[in-house]
């Protein structure tokens, strides 16, 4: 079951907060010697930082962007397919569908954990790092406007 887009949009902008919280204190790039360290405070916001990365992207596509389409941009998008929701956010310019799935993918290779290869998690968490500034500017641009639209997020 869906949020409603204001309770939706709230939670996103929590997420994001707590996830650039931890991207402040994180010293990226990141380099394979820090994370195998084990540096528990460094683990820590790490653990932060991809929590709040998944939660993000799982809230925006559960949660925001097809009320978005339903409630913001007037189109009937409730039963449609996600590729629907996504190529129609894609003609009003709110985000590059193939992004949208970068992005999915992303987080899905963030919840898998190997730590004896720390090259290529430092790559992975370097380029997560990369794409969480555009989900955080999408859903930036998202609140901007459902509060044009008289949204009290």
């Amino acid at each position: 079951m869906s949020l409603p887009l204001v309770d939706a949009l709230r939670q996103c902008k929590l997420h994001a907060q707590r996830m650039e919280s931890a991207i402040g204190r994180i010293p990226f790039p990141l380099h394979a010697a820090q994370l195998m360290q084990g540096n528990d405070d460094l683990i820590t916001l790490l653990d932060q930082f991809i929590f709040r990365y998944t939660k993000l992207q799982d809230a925006l596509g559960e949660h925001v962007l097809r009320s978005f389409c339903v409630q913001i941009l007037l189109e009937p998008m409730e039963n449609r397919p996600l590729i629907d929701v996504l190529l129609l956010l894609e003609r009003h310019a709110y985000l590059n569908a193939h992004d949208w799935h970068i992005h999915r993918a992303m987080r899905n290779t963030l919840t898998h954990e190997y730590p004896e290869q720390a090259t290529w998690q430092a790559e992975v968490l370097n380029r997560a790092h990369a794409l969480s500034q555009q989900l955080v500017g999408l859903l930036n641009r998202l609140v901007l406007e459902a509060k044009a639209e008289g949204k009290k997020v």
